[in-house]
């Protein structure tokens, strides 16, 4: 089967443009630096300075509306929730998310946010074409990193159906990626996962098997002529000169005492 030219040319202006639709940014998305910008503007410099969560869904690229729980003293489990669109930031009030059953990670600080939505959904983009992963809308959540006030992306990629494709968590000060996991989905149910964390520890596994640590016991001594002297008759010890190794040790029994 033969095209024309002019056929040609038709099917790719078509994909071309079926692709930027897809990549079209949605007009009343707002990014997370506008967000933090409008609830600062409305309820002060300060409100927003430790940032418990800040979630924004269905990105294309950016969401309609962010949802950020940040500290409050003056509130009763000393949390409050915000929400924020396009047009205006709405108080929620109180929020009860978190103390006390579910405990705060941390809390981010505004001001360590040099990574905004835009451009973590930039190196999101990066890391699925890398991975060869299409996806149609992004989830977003800002943290903290544990136990600190570090500000943390987990960027999600879905499908247009809902479906998990794959994460990227990444540093929100210096763009630094923790981890990524992907989800390649096959027929019959069947599901290969990608996972950085895992798949590092088997590189270096792999590398420590390729190039062995040297053993100082093999090393041959070529300063002293009595060592290196032939031996004759020499009987072989009834006892092993080599205590066992640590990997040997540790399958063996330990005899009782």
């Amino acid at each position: 089967m033969t095209f024309d030219p002019k056929t040609i040319y038709l099917i790719i202006f078509t994909i071309i443009l079926a692709f930027s639709n897809a990549q079209e940014d949605d007009p009343l998305g707002v990014s997370s630096s506008k967000a933090l910008q409008r609830v600062q503007l409305q309820f002060g410099e300060y409100f927003a300075d430790k940032v418990v969560e800040m979630r924004g869904i269905r990105g294309q690229s950016q969401p309609r509306e962010w949802t950020i729980v940040v500290n409050d003293e003056r509130s009763q489990f000393r949390l409050r929730t915000v929400r924020v669109d396009a047009e205006k930031s709405i108080n929620e009030g109180d929020s009860s998310k978190f103390y006390p059953e579910n405990l705060p990670i941390g809390f981010a600080s505004s001001k360590k946010i040099k990574i905004d939505s835009t451009k973590a959904f930039e190196i999101l983009i990066k890391e699925a074409r890398a991975a060869r992963i299409g996806f149609d809308y992004v989830n977003y959540k800002l943290r903290s990193l544990e136990f600190g006030d570090e500000p943390v992306w987990v960027l999600s990629a879905m499908s247009a159906k809902g479906v998990l494709l794959g994460q990227v968590i990444m540093s929100a000060y210096d763009a630094n990626i923790f981890r990524t996991i992907w989800y390649y989905r096959g027929s019959r149910g069947y599901v290969k996962i990608v996972d950085s964390a895992l798949d590092g520890l088997r590189k270096n596994e792999t590398s420590d098997e390729v190039f062995p640590s040297p053993k100082i016991n093999e090393q041959k001594k070529t300063d002293d002529p009595i060592e290196n002297s032939p031996r004759v008759n020499q009987p072989s010890p009834s006892v092993p000169s080599i205590e066992p190794g640590t990997e040997e040790a540790e399958v063996k029994p330990i005899g009782s005492n």
